[in-house]
């Protein structure tokens, strides 16, 4: 009888083992089922983005790809670059109700309704920024009164001094990362 006995306390500790191992490897499993959901929503865009400036024309951006973007939760800024002396950290916040998806130049009226990021109303209109568009922020709203709110004379993308300076064009993602970025030069 005794031997029978060791050999039941030799058995009882190794399947409690293999039970916490098991539970282990399942709560291990859930956590990083939980993770990757989670991880997959944060996660910014891919996206080349190109820029143009015109001091007469406004500004365009188009999305090289090769993801599309949500207007939404993407924000775009202009930063001035080096061209403008020790001022890098001067960046403004594009209103989103001034960019477009629709080249009106030379039209009369506005865009049509839905045109724009942002509607005057406050909900969206452009909902995504597809690969192979250019999105627009049309006269007047490319000067610094719309653009650069507050900006003094000397950076002030449309002031004839500034012609052949440059900017940065940047979009970032709802948490503030910047995804995308593009130098652009000041053209008359």
């Amino acid at each position: 009888m005794s031997c029978k006995q060791r050999h039941e306390e030799a058995v009882s500790p190794v399947v409690g083992v293999m039970l916490m191992l098991v539970v282990t490897i399942i709560i291990a499993a859930v956590v990083s089922a939980f993770a990757g959901i989670t991880g997959a929503s944060d996660k910014a865009p891919n996206v080349v983005i190109d820029a143009g400036y015109s001091q007469t024309g406004g500004m365009w951006i188009e999305n090289q790809g090769p993801d599309d973007i949500s207007t939404f939760s993407t924000t775009v800024m202009v930063r001035l670059s080096d061209s403008f002396g020790n001022s890098e950290h001067m960046v403004w916040v594009v209103n989103k109700s001034t960019i477009s998806d629709k080249d009106t130049t030379g039209l009369t009226g506005s865009p049509l309704n839905g045109s724009y990021w942002l509607r005057p109303e406050g909900y969206t209109g452009v909902k995504s920024f597809k690969v192979g568009e250019r999105h627009y922020i049309l006269p007047p709203y490319h000067e610094y009164s719309f653009l650069q709110p507050g900006a003094g004379s000397a950076y002030r993308l449309n002031s004839t001094a500034n012609q052949g300076n440059s900017f940065w064009v940047e979009l970032s993602d709802q948490n503030g990362k910047v995804f995308a970025k593009t130098k652009v030069k000041i053209e008359p």
